[in-house]
């Protein structure tokens, strides 16, 4: 077992044949394969990936035992990690990690065996103000069920196409939005407009227990949904009141996250507005939406269930 980047046209079509099984649960590692991001590499069982007369991807893609981003955040896609021995990936790794890991993102069984692998590496050798032998131990687990816009079964008892199925959906206006209430798509420009809401967001569902979130932090995660993703907001007399952006736009799905309603304006109906408008976008655009959850909020996972979303998977982000 081995780890190869990814760094050839050919190396990408061939993780995105690889990912596409499994991009439900791994929406963020198909975003970064889609834009041909650096610091990607194949664990294969192959020492290389180079072709004979007549092979073709798929024979080579057979070869391929998952997909990690080496980062400070591991985004991986490991479907099988029972198949790994976690001490030879641990080698591996260390040889290629260029920072210390600070995250492991990812369907959960994989987030697991991960987690296990890099408590096998010494981080100091990546930043000299770790002590030697800087072993690393989990400061913070959150565990997440991953969930589905109009899974095939959903589609089935509805007999009809996603399409049908969007038209009879309740439209934003009709979930309890009575008037004076709008629906933006924000751009760069609504920084200052969206950093107190989406610092309120980062505080409840982001930030450890005890951990303060500084303004700076919040201002380069806003910057960046901004930048790259679709993020749209919900004003209420001119006031962003809630919002929800993507997370990730991968081949076939897109990641929907970010969803937050101020506690003064909450069971108004706003959070379900957002979900679907962006649901709505991703499904004229053929992708799918899907998101995670967490496991304890049932509230959330009720409102999920209403709109159409199913499970999907269980869904892992573990801090160091």
């Amino acid at each position: 077992m081995t780890l190869i980047p990814i760094q050839t046209k050919n190396d990408f079509l061939i993780a995105q044949q690889f990912v596409l099984r499994y991009e439900k649960v791994s929406a963020t590692l198909a975003s970064l394969i889609r834009r041909n991001s650096e610091n990607l590499v194949f664990i294969t069982n192959s020492q290389n990936l180079t072709y004979s007369a007549g092979e073709t991807n798929s024979s080579v893609e057979n070869t391929i035992l998952g997909i990690l981003s080496l980062d400070y955040t591991l985004y991986h896609c490991i479907p099988e990690p029972d198949l790994l021995d976690a001490t030879i990936l641990a080698q591996e790794l260390s040889a290629l990690l260029k920072k210390p890991v600070r995250c492991i993102s990812g369907e959960q069984k994989g987030t697991d065996f991960l987690v296990k692998v890099v408590s096998q590496i010494d981080m100091s050798q990546y930043n000299s103000d770790f002590p030697k032998n800087s072993f690393l131990i989990p400061a913070q687990s959150y565990y997440y069920k991953m969930m589905e816009f109009l899974s095939q079964s959903v589609l089935q008892n509805t007999h009809g196409s996603s399409q049908d199925v969007l038209h009879a959906l309740p439209t934003p206006a009709s979930i309890n939005i009575s008037g004076g209430e709008e629906i933006i798509r924000c751009t760069e420009n609504d920084m200052e407009l969206l950093h107190p809401l989406q610092k309120e967001y980062m505080k409840e569902e982001i930030a450890g227990p005890g951990k303060q979130i500084a303004d700076a932090e919040v201002s380069i995660m806003l910057r960046q949904i901004l930048k790259n993703q679709i993020c749209i907001a919900l004003l209420v007399d001119g006031e962003p009141v809630a919002k929800a952006n993507t997370n990730a736009i991968g081949f076939n799905c897109v990641q929907i996250g970010g969803v937050f309603t101020h506690p003064f304006y909450r069971r108004n109906g706003y959070a379900a507005a957002l979900v679907l408008s962006l649901c709505k976008r991703s499904i004229r655009a053929n992708r799918q939406p899907v998101l995670f959850v967490k496991e304890k909020n049932l509230p959330a996972y009720t409102l999920y269930k209403k709109l159409c979303f199913t499970e999907c998977g269980h869904y892992e982000i573990v801090y160091f």
